[in-house]
């Protein structure tokens, strides 16, 4: 009786034993995996600062211009679009001016954690602001 008893006692050790090994083995995945998002995040947030960079640079020198060329951003991941500009403001208020010399541009960077950001380019100050940014989970 007492050997049966020293038995099922040692079986359910090991039982516990391998449940307790399972959780450890799930937790160090679960933290891998944290890790590796964490880090594509903060490249991809890195990649959309440089992509604002550079496209404030091209803003300022193309100010003149009419059309803004950027498939110069896109050699280095930026996806950029213009949704709206002075032609074509995306809030038309004819009473305001200021919101007539402004560019509305859309920039989305990223593979696996793609953010997307939503940037106002004011053309008489050069001043370009960052309205608001997401993660896109595509």
């Amino acid at each position: 009786m007492i050997l049966l008893w020293v038995m099922s006692l040692l079986l359910y050790l090991a039982w516990t034993v391998a449940q307790l090994e399972s959780v450890l083995a799930l937790e160090i995945q679960s933290q891998a995996i944290q890790v590796r998002y964490q880090s594509e995040f903060e490249k991809a947030e890195a990649l959309l600062a440089h992509c604002e960079d550079r496209l404030r640079t091209l803003l300022i020198h193309k100010a003149d211009s009419a059309e803004i060329d950027f498939n110069s951003l896109d050699l280095v991941g930026c996806r950029p679009k213009l949704i709206g500009n002075s032609s074509n403001p995306v809030t038309p208020n004819l009473n305001n001016p200021q919101m007539m010399k402004v560019h509305w541009i859309e920039i989305e960077v990223g593979q696996s954690i793609r953010l997307r950001s939503v940037l106002r380019y004011q053309i008489t100050s050069q001043q370009l602001s960052r309205i608001n940014w997401q993660i896109l989970y595509e």
